[in-house]
């Protein structure tokens, strides 16, 4: 697999385990709140916690931070190994990643195939 499409699949299984994170932590605040009176009746600090941080929660934020690190990692080691790119330019996509890291992912994936980031 080319270097290339290594960072396109780790992009893509970040935002699809990001928006599996969004749908099952909003399935459990809505649990939540739409059970709210049993709350009220036990305050349980850990069984609210329970509710929220469910298997599924857990798991795909895991996932959705480890592709998205691997993938930050990956557009840093592209970006400051290649000749194309001159050293201020490395610079920023550099700070890109670190700092906003899913919109210059996006935009990495848009550049990279017509600058010759990677090959």
């Amino acid at each position: 697999m080319s270097k290339y499409n290594t960072f396109l699949a780790l992009f893509i299984l970040s935002f699809i385990a990001m928006i599996c994170f969004f749908i099952f932590y909003m399935q459990a605040i809505f649990g939540i709140a739409f059970h709210a009176e049993e709350f009220d009746r036990h305050p349980n600090p850990f069984l609210f916690l329970s509710r929220i941080f469910t298997p599924t929660v857990i798991a795909s934020m895991i996932v959705m931070g480890i592709c998205s690190l691997l993938y930050r990692v990956l557009g840093i080691v592209y970006v400051a190994r290649s000749k194309m790119v001159s050293d201020g330019e490395k610079a920023l996509w550099v700070i890109g990643f670190i700092i906003m890291g899913f919109i210059t992912g996006i935009v990495f994936l848009v550049m990279a195939k017509g600058r010759k980031f990677v090959e």
